[in-house]
């Protein structure tokens, strides 16, 4: 005999649902970063600031 599928509980249908729309959502997004990407393009592409990095001090306790 062949075995029956099991259904889906709640939280599995939601996860499944979740999962469906952020995958729609990159695609989406990505779609448009790469016509928009066409459309314009940075000559200087560095993300580095213009400061320094420093450590943060020490904070004083007491």
């Amino acid at each position: 005999m062949a075995q029956e599928k099991k259904r889906l509980s709640k939280n599995a249908k939601a996860a499944l649902k979740i999962l469906n729309d952020s995958k729609l959502l990159a695609n989406a997004k990505a779609s448009e970063e790469s016509a928009a990407s066409q459309e314009f393009k940075a000559e200087s592409s560095s993300n580095k600031p213009s400061t320094a990095i420093k450590a943060r001090p020490d904070k004083k306790r007491g």
